[in-house]
C-alpha cells in the first residue's frame, strides 16, 4: 500500500512536471511573437495572465501537442472565454490581439542622423579647444563636422529550424554525438 501510494505520488508529480513545462514552452512562443519590449510581452509574463496559460497548455496536452509547436494565434474557444470573464482588460486586450494575428513589428530601430556627424564634441580636449580657436575662432566646431557613411550591414542569416528544440524530449547534444563509432578515428 505504501509503495502504490508513492508511485502515485510521483505520477502526479511527474504529470504537473510536464504540464509546467508544455506552459513554459507556450509562454515562449507566445512572447516570440511579439517584439520583446511590447506591452503583449510584459501581460503574457503576468500572474493575471497564468491561469488561462495554464488552461491553454491543459488543452494542447490532451490534444496531444506539444507547447512549443503551439500556433500562439489560435487560442481556444475555452481561454477565451475564460480571458472575458477575467477582471483584467490588458488580459483581454492580449486574446484579441492574438486573434487578430497581428504582430505590428517595427523593425529594426532607426539610427539618429545626429550620430553619422564627426567632429569636436563638447567637452573639448585641450588640444581641441586650441585647434578650434586657431582655425574658426570660436569653440562652436559645427563647421567642421563631416558627415560619416555608414557601410551596409550584411543580412543576418535565416535561422535553420524557427521551432525551439524540445531537450527534455531530445536530451542534449553536444559534438561527441555526431560521431560514427564504428569507423576508425583519423589521425
Amino acid at each position: 500500500s505504501g509503495s502504490s501510494s508513492s508511485s502515485t505520488v510521483m505520477a502526479a508529480v511527474w504529470k504537473e512536471l510536464r504540464h509546467l513545462r508544455h506552459r513554459d514552452m507556450l509562454r515562449s512562443s507566445l512572447l516570440r511573437a511579439f517584439e520583446r519590449d511590447q506591452l503583449e510581452c510584459r501581460v503574457i509574463q503576468s500572474p493575471e495572465f497564468r491561469p488561462l496559460l495554464s488552461r491553454w497548455a491543459e488543452l494542447l496536452l490532451s490534444s496531444g501537442k506539444h507547447g512549443g509547436s503551439a500556433d500562439p494565434h489560435d487560442v481556444p474557444t475555452e481561454v477565451e472565454q475564460h480571458a472575458t470573464r477575467t477582471g483584467s482588460p490588458e488580459v483581454r486586450w492580449l486574446v484579441r490581439r492574438l486573434q487578430s494575428r497581428q504582430t505590428l513589428r517595427r523593425g529594426p530601430p532607426h539610427f539618429p542622423s545626429t550620430l553619422l556627424q564627426r567632429g569636436p564634441q563638447y567637452p573639448f580636449e585641450p588640444w581641441d579647444l586650441n585647434y578650434l580657436r586657431a582655425q574658426t575662432g570660436s569653440i562652436r566646431g559645427t563647421e567642421l563636422n563631416r558627415k560619416i557613411e555608414l557601410p551596409e550591414a550584411p543580412d543576418p542569416p535565416a535561422p535553420k529550424d524557427t521551432k525551439p528544440r524540445d531537450i527534455w524530449a531530445e536530451g542534449c547534444m553536444d559534438d561527441d554525438d555526431f560521431l560514427d563509432y564504428t569507423k576508425p578515428p583519423r589521425s
